[in-house]
């Protein structure tokens, strides 16, 4: 990123002017944006800590939070002390604990954030006052934190709704950059080399400091029209607290601040949503016939400090008149800076109302064990922390930690003995790894046995076990109509029944042949694996098959007519073999067909699975 000029920077941009709202607004200060890349969350990060040290006239600490931090991390724990001998521990503050100084806290990836970091996030967003109680320390304050946050669109399902609802401001950001390749290799150079001279990538222009000193000291009235036009842009729900409406109310209000007007009028409230890319739910209320005449309100003394047009800005139309619905500077007034093509285009600001839940209801909270008291290094690793046993210890971190201490524990050393690396059971540490689903539901399903019988039904008590438990999924689809070769089945595996592939593979439709043996042999290679395969960590299957029982390819996938019952055949020998397996739950849901009755019984012995009937849908439909 190239050293930025002051001229390239102005509040002009829908997205400069939100953060420097936030800034001058404490119950703006914690901000979501979608689908950025880490470069802009990064220079967004420039933005609003620059902004904030002209607000508080202090510096700005930036912290980040990961998939790694802890509660000692977050909120403090007791260490070794190394500056008095009386006292050998002392406590050391957590990032988020009680501080006097503003700090900036980043997250790179909101999808990604640990379990702890989340809590805290939810707790200390949005309050007034913060209370700690832990390890006998007893102490409240006021938090002073900013939060800014990354995260995609596509992925706001698998994020806690309590977490998202305390972000009070979503923008969406982008770098546009030149399509000029001889601008790009300069850009890069100049990017090399103000990094070799470690020069600052951001200056705040003079004109925005002056713009964020003067709306400090400026408090605008609110309108009474200004209050009921909110209300047309939010639903009005009971049961959700009004932060929405609170988020765009002070949005505008900061916006008249920096403009410099005296009072916030309903076509304020327009702008500022404008600048978020929020629509209005409903009309503006129309006025009667022969309105009351207002007086006409006198525009401020300078006219520098009213709200500059934003580009590709549309204000719905209103009861005020339109030459007070934004300020345009004349050209002598006002001269266009060089752009920094920062856009925002968000075309949904609360896409979590309408995204698919790939959370649990329990998203803030571990899951429970069935089968261990304890985890197990069999997860992937997403941090370390404090060891409370032997195993999985983490060398690294381990030796870091110890090597802090050295000066403290062989400071009895004569300089004739060479000094050893002395570790302490409080340097150990060990990984943190990401839970593991213990148990499976495994889902065999014959699309071209499902016209006539009500499996949806019988199927959901399943499904619902699957989300209870937590166990990964795994769906294979015999004769399904989205197969890309119909003479083979496929295989689906998600970590949890909330993937929206799993909801799509159960709605395919019906294929044109059932090549069930080769469905049987994938279910057969995907529960050795789990089960079997290494340090396995699957300890219970549950394996549901709806099936007639009548194949018609054989294993091979070879047709030579006639092919008579070899494909039933492969598909009974194949069921034998997971009638072998132990830690699986076998249960064959039967259609109950006109022809061949006898075929989903046999299969069913084959594997050792309990029976459960389907009703025929026309039993459903006289009910």
């Amino acid at each position: 990123m190239t050293e930025l000029a002051k001229s390239q920077l102005s509040l002009t941009d829908s997205f400069t002017r939100s953060l420097a709202c936030a800034a001058i607004t404490p119950g703006l200060r914690s901000i979501l944006l979608f689908d950025s890349s880490f470069e802009v969350l990064q220079l967004a990060a420039q933005i609003i800590a620059e902004m904030l040290e002209v607000v508080v006239g202090d510096t700005v600490k930036a912290v980040y939070l990961n998939s790694f931090e802890s509660e000692e991390n977050l909120w403090g724990s007791w260490q070794l002390s190394a500056q008095s001998e009386k006292q050998l521990l002392q406590w050391k503050p957590g990032l988020l604990a009680n501080d006097s100084e503003l700090r900036l806290v980043i997250i790179p990836d909101l999808t990604k954030l640990s379990l702890a970091a989340a809590r805290a996030c939810v707790v200390l967003m949005g309050t007034d006052v913060a209370h700690l109680q832990r390890h006998g320390q007893q102490t409240q304050w006021q938090p002073n934190i900013c939060w800014l946050a990354g995260c995609g669109t596509g992925e706001v399902g698998m994020v806690s709704p309590h977490l998202l609802d305390r972000f009070a401001l979503r923008l969406k950001a982008e770098v546009r950059k030149t399509k000029d390749r001889a601008k790009e290799i300069l850009e890069l150079i100049d990017e090399q080399e103000s990094a070799k001279a470690n020069k600052p990538e951001l200056i705040l222009p003079i004109e925005i400091e002056d713009k964020l000193k003067k709306a400090l000291r400026h408090h605008p009235q609110i309108s009474p029209k200004a209050i009921a036009r909110i209300l047309n842009y939010t639903p009005q729900l009971e049961e959700i607290y009004p932060r929405r409406e609170i988020a765009l109310a002070r949005l505008s209000l900061a916006n008249v601040r920096l403009e410099g007007a005296d009072e916030m009028s309903a076509n304020d409230v327009d702008i500022a949503a404008r600048m978020i890319g929020l629509s209005p739910i409903s009309e503006p209320i129309k006025e009667t016939p022969n309105p009351i005449p207002e007086p006409v309100r006198e525009p401020a003394p300078r006219k520098q400090e009213r709200l500059p047009e934003i580009p590709n800005l549309k204000v719905t139309a209103t009861t005020e008149k339109i030459s007070e619905l934004v300020y345009q500077p004349t050209q002598s007034e006002f001269i266009a800076p060089t752009p920094l093509n920062l856009t925002s285009n968000l075309e949904n600001l609360y896409p979590e109302d309408t995204a698919a839940v790939e959370r649990d209801v329990d998203s803030l909270r571990l899951p429970t064990r069935r089968f261990r008291s304890k985890a197990v290094p069999r997860g992937s690793i997403i941090g370390v922390e404090k060891a409370k046993t032997l195993q999985d210890i983490a060398l690294v971190p381990t030796l870091i930690e110890a090597a802090k201490y050295q000066p403290i524990r062989c400071k009895d050393k004569t300089a004739s003995q060479k000094p050893l690396l002395q570790l302490s059971p409080t340097d150990f540490y060990s990984y943190r790894r990401s839970p593991v689903a213990e148990q499976m539901l495994m889902l065999l399903i014959d699309y071209t046995c499902l016209q006539d019988c009500d499996w949806q039904e019988e199927l959901l008590p399943y499904l619902s076990w699957a989300y209870v438990e937590r166990a990964s999924v795994c769906l294979i689809q015999v004769g399904a109509a989205n197969a890309s070769n119909f003479l083979q089945a496929e295989r689906i595996m998600a970590h949890s029944i909330l993937v929206p592939r799993i909801n799509a593979g159960l709605e395919a439709g019906r294929g044109k042949a059932t090549p069930l043996a080769h469905g049987l042999q994938l279910g057969l290679q995907t529960l050795r694996h789990a089960l079997q395969h290494g340090r396995s960590t699957v300890d219970e299957a549950v394996l549901v098959v709806i099936s007639d029982g009548r194949g018609n390819v054989p294993l091979d996938g070879c047709i030579k007519p006639p092919v008579g019952r070899k494909g039933v055949e492969d598909a009974l020998l194949v069921a034998e073999s997971i009638g072998n397996l132990d830690k699986v739950k076998t249960v064959l849901l039967n259609p109950q067909p006109e022809q061949y009755r006898d075929l989903p019984l046999e299969l069913a012995e084959k594997m050792g699975a309990s029976v459960f009937d389907i009703p025929p849908l026309r039993i459903v439909e006289e009910e």
